[in-house]
């Protein structure tokens, strides 16, 4: 049988609570129904079922593997120009930088899903796999072939990851229900066009019972 892994992208602390620069940018560009809509279903859906596929992965000694995005500098400015723009845009609105260091305490993935520690944790300042990071190499030396993504935000890094996992030949499953955006027109859409071209999308509990194949 094919060896899978599960991904899990960037469920860090400044993506996944209020009270971060994230959030706030998030309530001052579409108010706090966007931002609440997001965060309730980070909570009530995404974050235990990615627990959950956790879970099954390491029950089946699947490889797990996390991604933490960030800049390496304290401003920021070794990010790509699409996210120094996302923080130029942020200091604008809110005073502060959308995206934090990497050695900020709140980058770290967030407690609820890190009782199991990753096999490989990939720690990037772009927003996919290709680009500064090893991951198809250490995936492919793994034997990895079918891959899950999971994670926020289903319409930035989660696409990326998916398509460009997709053209390096795996076979990517997306749970449906274990990713999120702030806007949901964007979520779904990015589910629908952006994702599924290029992966089997799959409810968890279909996942869960057959291995996503």
């Amino acid at each position: 049988m094919p060896k899978r892994a599960i991904v899990v992208v960037d469920m860090q602390a400044y993506f996944c609570r209020r009270d971060h620069a994230f959030g706030k940018l998030i309530a001052a560009l579409g108010g706090t129904e966007d931002l609440n809509w997001f965060l309730d279903r980070l909570a009530d859906k995404v974050i235990p079922t990615i627990a959950k596929l956790q879970d099954h992965a390491r029950q089946r000694h699947e490889l797990i593997v996390v991604t933490e995005f960030g800049s390496r500098t304290a401003t920021g400015s070794d990010l790509p120009g699409w996210a120094r723009r996302h923080n130029d845009l942020a200091r604008s609105l809110i005073g502060e930088n959308i995206y934090i260091p990497l050695d900020d305490p709140a980058a770290r993935t967030i407690a609820e899903l890190s009782e199991f520690k990753p096999d490989l944790l990939v720690q990037r300042t772009t927003s996919g796999p290709l680009a500064g990071t090893g991951i198809v190499s250490q995936l492919r030396e793994a034997g990895v072939e079918n891959v899950q993504v999971t994670g926020v935000a289903t319409d930035v890094c989660m696409t990326n990851w998916v398509r460009q996992l997709a053209d390096c030949d795996f076979d990517v499953t997306v749970p449906d229900d274990a990713c999120a955006t702030p806007f949901q027109e964007s979520h779904d859409w990015a589910l629908r066009f952006g994702i599924a071209p290029f992966a089997s999308v799959l409810d968890s509990a279909s996942i869960l019972r057959t291995g996503g194949l």
